[in-house]
């Protein structure tokens, strides 16, 4: 599983799964995109993806499924998030917090 991260204004790996954050969201998908937020982090199975965020992340739950659905990985899931933000926000606050990750198969 590879999971990327906005972190101080930029789109990277991820090193760890949200540790120190106080999430604002996160939002479990299935693999055919129906979502649930959750209280906690989940374990992943195939295909399955995570959100997790904290700040004020101006995106809606469809677009997050949407954008899912589309995604080949998490980090394009989270490319995609991110660019539908900035087009409400018009810029990226550098306290934002988010990290997507989607379940591939092991290898």
């Amino acid at each position: 599983m590879e999971g990327y991260c906005l972190k101080n204004g930029t789109l990277q790996p991820a090193l760890d799964r949200a540790e120190g954050i106080v999430p604002a969201a996160i939002y479990h998908l299935s693999p055919d995109g129906s979502w649930r937020r959750m209280p906690d982090i989940p374990p992943l199975q195939k295909g399955e993806g995570l959100l997790v965020y904290a700040g004020d992340f101006c995106i809606a739950p469809v677009e997050i499924q949407v954008e899912f659905i589309k995604a080949a990985d998490g980090k394009q899931w989270l490319q995609g998030l991110v660019l539908r933000h900035v087009e409400r926000m018009r810029q990226i606050d550098p306290s934002l917090y988010a990290l997507a990750e989607i379940k591939e198969e092991a290898q």
